[in-house]
């Protein structure tokens, strides 16, 4: 009888010491998303014709979860170009904007509530380059810009898991002051996969 009590004790203590390792761990993931801003600043005199506000990006990461809802989360993001077309005097312009960054989260997710939900926030250390080319009759000029430095971000989402490993998230980021600039806001609308060690 003490054999199988000692027996029984020892299984529950194995099992819990294999749900924390599964709780607990590297992992990576890759994400593809949708990237807006509310509007490109207009140059100084100018009057914008046409404007992209909505472009691709994408997102790799790799994290470490602590726990079954604590992670802490580094990233690497870009994005495809944002662009504005305009009028200035007798000159046509067209600029182009894009960004790109690493972000460092504290992770939360719920286990109970909404099994899978997640919220997250963290820093942001980014790079916003810009060019314009301008040109009046056959004379083109241009130029070219970037701003770089530390903001932070904020986001919501949802995991579900494959496998054991594998698994899939959506999710919504607003990064605030991209390239360290207060105006240059972003928000990123996100699909992906997750596979963790």
């Amino acid at each position: 009888m003490k054999k199988n009590i000692l027996f029984v004790a020892a299984m529950l203590v194995a099992g819990s010491a294999v749900a924390q390792t599964a709780d607990s761990g590297v992992y990576i993931g890759i994400e593809g998303a949708y990237a807006t801003v509310d509007g490109i600043a207009t140059p100084n005199g100018a009057r914008k014709t046409s404007e992209t506000t909505d472009v691709g990006a994408v997102r790799a990461l790799i994290g470490y979860q602590f726990n079954k809802n604590l992670a802490l989360e580094l990233g690497y993001f870009a994005t495809d170009d944002f662009k504005q077309s305009g009028v200035a005097g007798v000159a046509t312009y067209d600029a182009k904007i894009d960004a790109k960054g690493v972000d460092l989260a504290l992770v939360y997710k719920f286990t109970e509530f909404v099994p899978g939900l997640y919220l997250k926030g963290g820093a942001v250390q980014s790079k916003v380059s810009s060019s314009v080319t301008a040109r009046a009759g056959t004379a083109t000029a241009s130029g070219s810009a970037s701003d770089s430095g530390t903001g932070y971000l904020l986001g919501v989402g949802y995991e579900f898991g494959f496998s054991q490993n594998l698994g899939a998230r959506i999710g919504y980021t607003r990064y605030e002051s991209l390239g360290g600039k207060s105006d240059n806001k972003a928000n990123l609308y996100s699909i992906g996969l997750k596979y963790k060690f």
